[in-house]
C-alpha cells in the first residue's frame, strides 16, 4: 500500500498533468471543429476565431438583453474586457447595441439570428461534453465519485498564498 505522501505526490503530478492536457490548443481545435461542423456555413470562420470569453458571453446575452454594465456583473469579467469583447461581437454580427428607453449612458446588448446559431451550437457541444464526461465517470462508484466531488471542492474553495494553498476553514 502507497504512503500517504506518495499518493499526495501522484495526486500533485496528476492535478497539473489533467490540467495541462485538457488545456491544450489540441484540445480547443476539436472543440470549433465539432461547432463548425454543426453551424451554418456562414459562421464557420467566425466559430473558429471567436474567443472562448467571447462564447461566454454570448450565452450570457442570450438569457436576455441586457446592459454591458450587467454583462459584466453577471460574467464576473471587467468592464473594459467585456467591451472589447462585446465590440467583437457586433463586429461579428452576432450582438445588436440597441438604446435603453429613458437612459442615454447605456445600451442593451441582444444577440442576432446568427449569434443565437452560435449559441446553439456551442450548448450542444458543452452538452456532447457533458456526455462524455458523464459516460467516462460510470465507472466509478458512489463512494469514489463522493471524494472526488470533496477533494473537487475543497481545492475550488482553496486560496493561494503566495505558491501554496491554503485549505478552506
Amino acid at each position: 500500500m502507497k504512503t500517504k505522501s506518495v499518493l499526495i505526490s501522484e495526486l500533485n503530478g496528476l492535478v497539473g498533468a489533467v490540467g495541462d492536457k485538457f488545456e491544450s490548443d489540441e484540445e480547443g481545435d476539436a472543440e470549433r471543429d465539432f461547432m463548425a461542423a454543426r453551424c451554418p456555413e456562414r459562421l464557420e470562420g467566425t466559430v473558429r476565431s471567436l474567443p472562448t470569453l467571447g462564447m461566454h458571453l454570448l450565452d450570457a446575452i442570450s438569457e436576455g438583453p441586457l446592459s454591458l454594465v450587467a454583462l459584466a456583473n453577471r460574467s464576473g469579467q471587467l468592464k473594459g474586457t467585456v467591451s472589447k469583447h462585446v465590440q467583437r461581437l457586433v463586429d461579428a454580427g452576432l450582438v445588436l447595441r440597441s438604446p435603453i428607453p429613458g437612459n442615454r449612458k447605456e445600451l442593451s446588448l441582444s444577440l442576432t439570428e446568427d449569434g443565437s446559431a452560435v449559441v446553439d451550437v456551442h450548448r450542444k457541444l458543452h452538452a456532447e461534453m457533458n456526455r462524455g464526461m458523464t459516460d467516462f465517470l460510470k465507472r466509478y462508484t458512489a463512494d469514489e465519485l463522493a471524494l472526488l466531488v470533496r477533494v473537487l471542492t475543497d481545492l475550488l474553495a482553496s486560496e493561494k498564498v503566495g505558491v501554496r494553498l491554503k485549505p478552506p476553514n
